[in-house]
């Protein structure tokens, strides 16, 4: 008899566990619609605390996109160093299978990355405000990043080009190399890695010159090492790199979810 209250009681107590981790998984997934539904950050943010806290699975990639900012220890429009080179970039660049989670202010920035890869918009505000972070005084040439091809280079980087110019900001240095031949593009490449980038020349009176080198957007950075050392093999003088963009690298769930709690008890403890 005692045998059958003992087995009835775990019985019980196995059932109600997972009668409560069903409806916290419901909740957690209905917190995560909600929020993936709302185009605002701030909106957001409550009910994506809520749904990781509910251990979705989903929500911490929804978190880390809302906020790179608190995943990375560069931020946009802050100056920071980068294997020795001061950087600057104006935003974040999403790859492509993140863009149906992305709020409505980070889905126009992407757009606006593509829009200057095709030379359809200079993005004059970007550039102008990351120059001005990495405050480079004195007379200096803007460096743009080689493409694979000569027309895609010009159509990339001819409009910034002239108005960093006409702006003050750094004389245009985008007839100071040369395409010779076209190359794979990187970005189509399923090896990065082994793309052969040696495709242009450089002009010798880059010797003395300080170079300020200009991409739309900071990966790996190997693309910005290689540069900056070819231009210091010729004799410039590397003093900074200013991007449109750096591309968000994911963090670990287990990480996310680290700083969540981190911000939850925060919020708790605050009242908000």
């Amino acid at each position: 008899m005692e045998l059958i209250v003992n087995l009835s009681v775990i019985s019980v107590f196995i059932g109600l566990w997972m009668y409560a981790r069903y409806w916290r998984r419901m909740c957690g997934k209905a917190f995560c619609q909600y929020a993936a539904a709302c185009c605002g950050r701030e909106e957001r943010e409550k009910l994506m605390r809520y749904a990781i806290i509910a251990g979705n699975r989903h929500a911490p990639l929804l978190y880390a996109l809302t906020y790179p900012e608190r995943f990375d220890k560069a931020r946009p429009l802050r100056l920071f160093e980068f294997r020795g080179i001061r950087c600057v970039f104006a935003g974040y660049y999403f790859p492509q299978r993140y863009e149906n989670w992305l709020c409505d202010d980070q889905s126009g920035f992407v757009r606006k990355v593509y829009d200057f890869k095709e030379g359809r918009d200079p993005c004059r505000n970007c550039f102008s405000q990351a120059f001005r972070v990495l405050s480079v005084t004195g007379d200096v040439t803007a460096m743009f990043m080689p493409c694979s091809t000569s027309r895609r280079y010009h159509r990339r980087f001819s409009g910034i080009a002239a108005f960093l110019e006409s702006g003050g900001y750094a004389r245009s240095g985008l007839d100071l190399i040369c395409i010779t031949e076209d190359r794979e593009s990187k970005h189509t490449s399923e090896r990065r890695s082994g793309v052969d980038t040696a495709n242009y020349m450089m002009a010798m009176g880059l010797r003395g010159k300080r170079v300020v080198i200009v991409d739309d957007l900071l990966t790996s950075g190997d693309s910005l090492l290689e540069y900056a050392h070819n231009l210091e093999r010729v004799g410039a003088i590397v003093t900074g790199a200013v991007f449109l963009a750096r591309t968000f690298r994911m963090p670990s769930p287990a990480t996310v979810r680290r700083v969540v709690w981190k911000h939850h008890l925060s919020a708790l403890l605050t009242g908000k």
